[in-house]
């Protein structure tokens, strides 16, 4: 009889312990997204510096890089990356540029194309809202942070984002961008300033003379 008891109250304790855990999961998941989304929407514009690492299944080694970006809401953004790999990309609100120096060519491709709705990057460009455009879950906390994993809504096959976001101001400390290959883009981010003034000209892209422009196929 009193096996039995002790049994029965450790049941019931364990499944407190589960219930009170998965509530204290939900409200952090709610104070991350709500404190995540008024920065988001409180920042005009914003500029930092970046560190990129890109692993996949296919490459033998991560490929690091390392650069400075910007941001315009809506649909404005620069990347600069540092030498060796030198490459530019901008999205000027109508097209997206990406100029390779090492092989004298830009890309250009409409933003409606390069950045369709609810794919991964759409936040990350300021052209989409969480709660809308994605299925959310919690994947982690410490004393620091919330990491946040981002699943489009309809569509899993587009993608995933992880967040980790910072408690103290809720600013994103890393993205991590997850292709239906495998492929994994780690950013983080530091320096970072928001809604300064930033030149429109930074924001709009030229060919150099003898650069080839390359559109992408339509699908």
């Amino acid at each position: 009889m009193n096996h039995s008891r002790t049994s029965g109250r450790l049941l019931c304790a364990c499944l407190c312990l589960v219930a009170t855990t998965a509530v204290a999961a939900e409200e952090a998941l709610a104070t991350a997204l709500r404190r995540l989304q008024a920065r988001y929407e409180d920042t005009r514009t914003m500029r930092a510096t970046f560190k990129q690492t890109v692993t996949s299944p296919t490459l033998s080694g991560a490929l690091e890089s390392t650069g400075r970006v910007l941001f315009e809401k809506p649909n404005r953004m620069r990347w600069d990356y540092d030498p060796p790999d030198g490459q530019i990309i901008v999205g000027d609100g109508t097209d997206l540029w990406i100029f390779q120096p090492d092989l004298e060519q830009a890309i250009r491709a409409p933003l409606a194309q390069a950045f369709q709705s609810r794919t991964p990057l759409t936040f990350l460009a300021g052209l989409g809202r969480i709660e809308r455009d994605f299925d959310a879950s919690l994947a982690g906390e410490d004393d620091e942070s919330w990491e946040l994993r981002l699943v489009p809504k309809g569509d899993q096959s587009l993608g995933k984002l992880t967040l980790r976001v910072r408690k103290v101001d809720a600013s994103i400390a890393e993205a991590r961008i997850t292709d239906p290959l495998g492929t994994t883009t780690a950013l983080g981010f530091s320096d970072e300033e928001r809604n300064v003034e930033i030149a429109p000209e930074r924001f709009r892209f030229a060919p150099p003379p003898g650069v080839d422009v390359v559109r992408p196929p339509t699908y």
